[in-house]
């Protein structure tokens, strides 16, 4: 027993002594494998904190007896290994703090106190030794401990879980509430949000910022994390945020996270379609287009209408499991309305697969449903004497149906009623009296229907204590915006010589107007497009949509290369750094571009050496361009190359210097983008190449990294 004491004694203070060394280093510059053993805190850290509070009733019933001679070593060695995993814990706990993303704050009060609980059961090894016989000192040493511990708990509970997760007292909120749509709800506010709220907020927010990010509100998400803007206005593949949502599961800066709530793949088309359609914040949902595709997503994944989630009880009995299980498919889900409620809420999905009897097999559960969502699935008149008969029903969404609405009077039936949306169907004027004499109705919603402003006006007048919602009604007055070109293949960069670009058509009576130099096209002078048109070397493709009376879209703006000759081969002079290291000199020549909001793909990067690769030509070629395609990302330290060397000549010993270009430096923060070079040469048969392109050294002074090196990045030569 001494000797494993003795090993244990030192044992610990060989790992205190690594403790307070990691109380002054800056961890992050370990190797990942050994960061990754911090992964093990939230892992380990139950262990100490149970053990430190079972201290006290053993240590109790120690003090109680009189002979406790056969169990002071058992004790000792107890305090010996809680003083162990707590130094452990505390070690593991600074490397995962090393890789970020956590409010600082509560992460040093964290970190001390976690120290403080290592040392200070540690102290109660000698303590125990010292005091043998003082149990007023013990007792208040173990008190210590437990308070330390109490409170580095604390700490730790507001850093995963969110401010005051540790407090005795909560505030209760009864009652969540969905914005309602109403004529000036944003696309936003009404669908983005909340999908972000859900399923990215819990690890990006004032209380754990991983990778820098905060998505408290839409000014803190815009300021973008360590990666960089969240998304790129315009184009939703140049998006950080859509490219983290689309890399695979097992990629560890998949978002969100494996083993967390993911993204359904309609909400991801959602952010999508936000995106392109410009991520403008104050855009409403009611001034979106019919046929839009924004407005058809949002449609098909969130109810528009304005809803109440219930926290109210509910005097009829639950349904049973087994008959809940049984009518859920993927095409009919049945949920709670709440925890712990017995009301529940009836969804149909994908219209193929809907016919009537899917609804009326849910009269087994009539009793229960309080919420039935019918949105766009073809139903008609046939199920609203099917609804009829749901005693219970609260809310009812006929949005898009096929529903004439002759038979609405059949719901006066429903005396629960206080919700029915009818928006995008057949429902005219004549139909509206019978819902006005219900007594428990409180909201219609009518958007896309054939009702006039008068109509609606009249109906208002006639049933005051019903809200009827008409939805945004567009000014005749108001010019909307066109939706820019799209290319019918929006992925392809790299082009052969012949192949043809082409945009996808536009609606009658719309033109596209483009140009191929990068100059900002206009509705009058620039190329009108008529035909599929080939590319030209590198092309800076821009185009706009215009069209009489409709105010002329945003600019698509593209990046196009033209394939040349291939190298024969191509040797890495000096190696890409370890952390960007692609496919190696296979990158340089795949005929895969890189995108600028994904350095991990596809591209090389450079800061402590110059990025330089020699190219061979077996035969000789006349290369009189070579094209070097780089990026610039401000935020991600990532600048244009300082300066830019072409040797040429037969073989490596035989060189001669053929050109040397100074890119211009920025001058302020901008937008990612590629980069490419275009360096003219004399015309000259070579078979070998060597091209070096240097970092810039020192970062400017309006950089926020200022005097920091920068790097460069290459995804791609190209040879003409």
């Amino acid at each position: 027993m001494s000797r494993h004491l003795f090993v244990l004694s030192n044992l610990l203070i060989v790992l205190q002594v690594f403790l307070l060394l990691f109380c002054f280093l800056d961890l992050s510059v370990l190797p990942q494998l050994v960061l990754f053993a911090g992964r093990f805190h939230p892992v380990v850290l139950h262990l100490p904190i149970t053990l430190i509070i079972l201290l006290v009733p053993f240590s109790i019933y120690l003090q109680r007896r009189t002979d406790t001679d056969d169990l002071s070593g058992i004790f000792d060695l107890v305090l010996h290994y809680i003083a162990l995993i707590s130094t452990l814990t505390a070690l593991a706990g600074f490397l995962l703090a090393a890789e970020g993303g956590y409010n600082q704050d509560s992460l040093v009060f964290h970190k001390w106190l976690g120290v403080a609980v290592a040392f200070s059961t540690h102290a109660l090894v000698y303590i125990k030794k010292a005091f043998v016989k003082n149990t007023i000192v013990w007792n208040s040493a173990m008190l210590t401990t437990l308070i330390v511990m109490v409170a580095g708990s604390h700490y730790g509970g507001n850093l995963t879980h969110g401010e005051g997760f540790f407090a005795f007292k909560q505030d209760v909120k009864p009652t969540i509430t969905i914005a309602e749509f109403t004529a000036k709800t944003t696309v936003y506010d009404g669908a983005v949000q909340p999908i972000l709220a859900a399923k990215c907020m819990e690890c990006h927010n004032d209380q754990k910022t991983k990778g820098g990010l905060n998505m408290k509100n839409l000014a803190s998400m815009l300021k973008g994390g360590k990666s960089g803007s969240m998304w790129v206005s315009g184009d939703p593949d140049k998006s950080l945020m859509i490219e983290r949502m689309l890399l695979g599961m097992d990629d560890q800066k998949h978002m969100p996270p494996k083993g967390k709530a993911q993204l359904s793949a309609a909400e991801i088309l959602l952010f999508k379609e936000w995106i392109r359609a410009g991520a403008n914040p104050t855009k409403t949902y009611h001034s979106l287009a019919v046929t839009d595709t924004l407005k058809t997503i949002i449609t098909s994944i969130i109810n528009t209408a304005p809803v109440e989630k219930a926290t109210k009880t509910y005097s009829f009995s639950a349904a049973s499991a087994s008959a809940i299980e049984q009518l859920n498919s993927p095409f009919r889900r049945i949920l709670p309305l709440a925890s712990n409620s017995p009301a529940l809420s009836v969804k149909f999905y994908l219209k193929e697969k809907y016919d009537l009897n899917m609804l009326t097999e849910c009269k087994s559960i009539s009793e229960q449903v309080v919420e039935v969502n019918l949105s766009n699935m073809p139903a008609d008149d046939k199920a609203i004497e099917v609804l009829s008969s749901f005693e219970n029903i609260e809310r009812i969404n006929l949005n898009g149906t096929a529903i004439s609405g002759k038979n609405l009077g059949l719901l006066k039936s429903n005396k629960h009623l206080e919700q029915v949306s009818l928006a995008s169907t057949a429902v005219g004027y004549p139909m509206l009296d019978a819902l006005g004499a219900f007594p428990s109705l409180k909201k219609v919603f009518l958007w896309n229907t054939s009702l006039t402003e008068p109509e609606m006006a009249a109906i208002r007048k006639k049933f005051p204590k019903i809200h009827w919602d008409l939805g945004y009604i567009p000014d005749k007055n108001e010019l909307l915006k066109l939706t820019k070109p799209r290319l019918l293949d929006e992925e392809k960069r790299i082009y052969s010589p012949g192949e043809l670009i082409a945009f996808k058509p536009q609606m009658s009576g719309v033109q596209i107007r483009y140009t191929i130099d990068g100059s900002k096209p206009d509705s009058l002078a620039s190329i009108l497009y008529t035909k599929p048109f080939p590319v030209i070397g590198m092309m800076k493709l821009r185009a706009i949509s215009v069209s009489p009376g409709w105010k002329t879209s945003d600019t698509t703006d593209n990046t196009f290369f033209l394939k040349g000759f291939k190298p024969d081969s191509i040797r890495m002079i000096n190696e890409a750094d370890k952390q960007y290291k692609g496919q190696g000199a296979i990158t340089l020549t795949d005929l895969v571009k890189g995108t600028p909001g994904n350095l991990n793909v596809n591209w090389l990067g450079y800061r402590d050496n110059s990025f330089k690769i020699g190219a061979y030509f077996s035969k000789g070629e006349d290369i009189q361009q070579i094209l070097l395609s780089t990026v610039e990302s401000i935020d991600g330290y990532v600048m244009p190359a300082k300066k830019i060397i072409i040797k040429g000549g037969d073989s490596p010993k035989s060189l001669k210097l053929l050109k040397t270009i100074v890119p211009e430096q920025p001058k302020e923060k901008r937008r990612r983008q590629l980069i490419p070079f275009v360096i003219p040469l004399d015309k000259k048969q070579y078979r070998y190449f060597e091209i070096e392109a240097y970092p810039v050294n020192v970062l400017p002074k309006w950089h926020p990294g200022k005097g920091d090196k920068g790097w460069v990045f290459v995804d791609e030569v190209f040879f003409y």
